[in-house]
């Protein structure tokens, strides 16, 4: 068995004097936020807790397949906004766009699979309403 490492099977390249060693960076270092002008973004009202009267009532208007009950469950204030902007398809659907593709600053969580997906359909259900709904 031969001992030598592979690394003795090649003649070494002479590294240019202006080169510094580096190292990796680590994992756990923070990542600085991207700084955004704050007037791009309004100030954020404080997260509901639970579903308002008006949040349930448009859940169970909702046809069953398109109820998002992770959402309401995990995000309860999300559910709200919805519900009173329901009436509104063309802001309900920013609203969602801001959801899923946040601009933001900062990083961002996001959200876990079952919630996206609740989102994404109560999109293209919005999307797919009649041009006099919309």
């Amino acid at each position: 068995m031969n001992s030598r490492l592979p690394s003795e099977d090649y003649p070494s390249t002479p590294v240019p004097s202006s080169w510094a060693a580096t190292s990796p960076s680590r994992l756990d270092e923070p990542i600085a936020p991207r700084r955004v002008p704050p007037a791009h973004h309004p100030r954020r009202r404080p997260q509901a807790q639970a579903l308002t009267p008006q949040a349930h009532v448009w859940l169970a208007r909702l046809p069953p397949h398109f109820q998002p009950m992770a959402t309401a469950r995990r995000y309860p204030h999300i559910v709200n906004r919805l519900a009173e902007l329901w009436a509104t398809p063309k802001e309900t659907l920013e609203h969602l766009r801001e959801l899923m593709l946040s601009s933001r600053p900062g990083r961002r969580e996001g959200f876990p699979f079952e919630v996206l997906s609740e989102l994404a359909d109560l999109q293209a259900m919005v999307e797919e309403m009649p041009p006099g709904r919309r």
